[in-house]
């Protein structure tokens, strides 16, 4: 195939827009991976979705990581602009093929940070990319991070001061605890000497699964308090 700049920037522009349709149309995505295809045989797109899993063929990729690589930083040193939905879809295309690209996951921070973007979906991001690379030190922090932002929101000194008490959403946070074994569980299995990921799981048991006893204790001791006196 022929390799022109403005060729190569119409295809990549191409797949990165068939990445993010493909997970408008099933956000159930629960593996990514790259399929074996040293060259475009066909005229179709390189992005297959097949039920639940999402593969990159080969042949496209080292024309879209330099791509979407170059394109981030040129947004970092103000040499291009970028939209919110732009930053999303260029840092979602660069985490799947390289998880381990600080400046992108730090992107995803501000745009949490910024209300653009919720948490819940930068833990999906996350655990996908865990599935092609299990040991990604990077998506292991980031996802601590998150995850840290969630435990903010349901922090009992907050919920204390506002008076939410009796609706804190221990469901939620023993879900979050679940999905963290189930994510720790798997990326292990791929990778059984895997220190990131049981590190991850010691790091939750000690910050989730405290807080879910703290806040469950605590509404527990209102419910006794409520019921003496009335």
């Amino acid at each position: 195939m022929a390799e022109s700049p403005e060729e190569v920037a119409v295809l990549v522009q191409r797949v990165v827009k068939d990445i993010n349709n493909a997970f408008k149309r099933n956000p159930h995505i629960d593996e990514i991976g790259l399929i074996p295809c040293p060259e475009a045989r066909y005229n179709r797109s390189p992005i297959v979705l097949v039920e639940n899993k999402l593969g990159v063929e080969s042949w496209c990729v080292k024309f879209l990581l330099p791509y979407v690589h170059n394109k981030l930083l040129h947004y970092r040193q103000r040499k291009q602009w970028l939209n919110k939905d732009e930053l999303i879809d260029v840092t979602c295309t660069l985490l799947l093929l390289n998880p381990d690209f600080t400046t992108a996951w730090n992107v995803r921070k501000e745009l949490i940070l910024s209300g653009t973007l919720t948490p819940v979906k930068d833990l999906h991001l996350g655990k996908l990319a865990l599935t092609k690379f299990p040991k990604s030190p990077e998506t292991w922090i980031h996802r601590r991070w998150v995850l840290q932002q969630l435990i903010q929101e349901n922090s009992l000194p907050t919920l204390v001061t506002k008076g939410n008490l009796e609706t804190v959403p221990t469901e939620r946070v023993q879900c979050l605890v679940k999905e963290e074994m189930d994510v720790c569980c798997e990326a292990a299995g791929r990778y059984p000497s895997n220190y990131n990921a049981w590190s991850h799981r010691i790091w939750v048991l000690q910050n989730m699964a405290n807080l879910s006893t703290k806040i469950r204790t605590v509404c527990q001791l209102q419910e006794a308090l409520s019921y003496n006196t009335s």
